[in-house]
């Protein structure tokens, strides 16, 4: 088999392979500067308009503990609903003693000349970070980096963007809480519905 069969042989299994692994089974730590690297060479994604529209903020311990409380807090408020009680505090727990945690926003400026020709740019905007996203989890496993990548609501308490440091949370939509750390857990990879069900072929015969 050549180098080349290799490697796309590699990079299938990988994208196959890349599962969610959740912060409670984090057992080490990565470092923040090589986050940043990653970080740099996922944002080579498709990008119309070369607006680069993604934002991160790579947490220290004291404010992923902060997140975990907000969670908590978003979640329970004020139910008297033992089970509502019991879920905050569990996932108090599990966020807030996360080994890392970066959170991606998309920021467009919507006072620009830009959008008002082009209204898709939001959605162009999204969609560019997303595929950036897609592009570090996918580093993250090709470096033996475990990742969840949550969409759990924190963002609308209204002392996250100040806890975060958002800079300017007008502009900046959070597409992302990327949890990540080292594990021993080995992710199954997970078997698919048939192809022949989501999709229509009209090049062929």
């Amino acid at each position: 088999m050549s180098e080349d069969s290799t490697y796309k042989e590699w990079l299938v299994e990988l994208i196959k392979k890349r599962r969610t692994r959740k912060p409670i089974y984090f057992d080490g730590k990565v470092p923040s500067e090589r986050i940043e690297h990653l970080i740099d060479v996922a944002r080579n994604a498709p990008n119309h308009h070369r607006t680069e529209p993604a934002r991160f903020y790579i947490l220290d311990c004291e404010r992923i503990r902060k997140v975990g409380k907000l969670f908590n807090e978003v979640i329970s408020g004020d139910s008297i609903d033992p089970a509502l009680v019991e879920k905050g505090l569990r996932k108090e727990k599990e966020w807030g003693n996360s080994t890392g945690l970066l959170v991606i926003t998309s920021y467009t400026d919507e006072n620009s000349l830009l959008l008002r020709k082009h209204p898709t740019v939001v959605q162009e905007n999204y969609a560019t970070t997303c595929c950036i996203i897609q592009n570090l989890l996918l580093l993250f496993e090709s470096n033996n980096i475990s990742a969840k990548w949550s969409t759990g609501p924190v963002w609308e308490h209204p002392s996250f963007s100040c806890t975060i440091g958002i800079e300017d949370p007008q502009k900046e939509k959070v597409v992302a809480l990327i949890f990540y750390g080292i594990s021993s857990l080995k992710a199954e990879i997970r078997t698919l519905s048939p192809l022949k069900n989501f999709i229509v072929n009209h090049s062929k015969s």
